[in-house]
């Protein structure tokens, strides 16, 4: 069992929504929580919330919600639902692009214990609007790897991606996430994201 604050649940359970939200090139308009712990942890679960939107500049978007008030709970529950709106994207080509992991894959108490790790919602946020990084994706439970596989449209096998980092590990909270790029920019690229900035490098045939 991981020991963590209330306030840091809510905040790392919002990030993850928001940024699946925002990764597919949504505005967002609207949060839900739904709590299931007790009625007295919703505040601190709200707090984690608005501490996300803040760091987005996105202080405006409604939050609602409901909590379960009859039945006590020991661990944390709770879900979360980001609602944005998109307009229909062209698909864009990736032939050529290079690709990068900003921040760094972490579960359980490592997301407590390297908290300068991980990549910040601001700096997401400016990634998504970046002209030259044609797509991003966070990183989930299933690894970099896994979410290269899903960004490039083929199964990478482990000899064909090449990271100082573990591709097979966790990063459940979304504590790291890919970005694919107009191979030219990768300097301003590596000075936007400062010190996160990872290089990956894929050695596949597009067939």
């Amino acid at each position: 069992m991981v020991q963590a604050d209330t306030e840091v649940v809510g905040y790392f359970s919002f990030r993850v929504a928001v940024m699946e939200c925002l990764s597919a090139g949504a505005r967002l308009v609207a949060v839900q929580l739904f709590n299931f712990t007790s009625d007295t942890v919703w505040e601190k679960y709200t707090q984690g919330v608005r501490m996300g939107l803040r760091e987005l500049g996105m202080e405006d978007v409604p939050l609602t919600g409901t909590s379960e008030s009859n039945i006590s709970l020991k661990q944390s529950a709770l879900g979360i639902t980001c609602i944005g709106l998109r307009k229909k994207m062209d698909q864009t080509s990736k032939q050529g692009n290079s690709f990068a992991l900003i921040g760094t894959p972490l579960v359980g108490d490592e997301v407590l214990k390297f908290q300068s790790c991980v990549a910040p919602l601001s700096l997401f946020k400016k990634c998504t609007l970046h002209p030259s990084i044609t797509d991003i994706l966070p990183v989930g439970s299933k690894g970099v790897r896994h979410e290269l596989s899903v960004l490039t449209g083929m199964e990478l096998r482990k000899e064909e991606v090449h990271s100082l980092q573990d591709l097979e590990k966790s990063s459940g909270p979304a504590t790291s996430f890919i970005i694919s790029y107009e191979a030219e920019d990768e300097t301003v690229i590596r000075e936007m994201t400062e010190g996160y900035y990872q290089s990956l490098q894929l050695y596949y045939k597009n067939n």
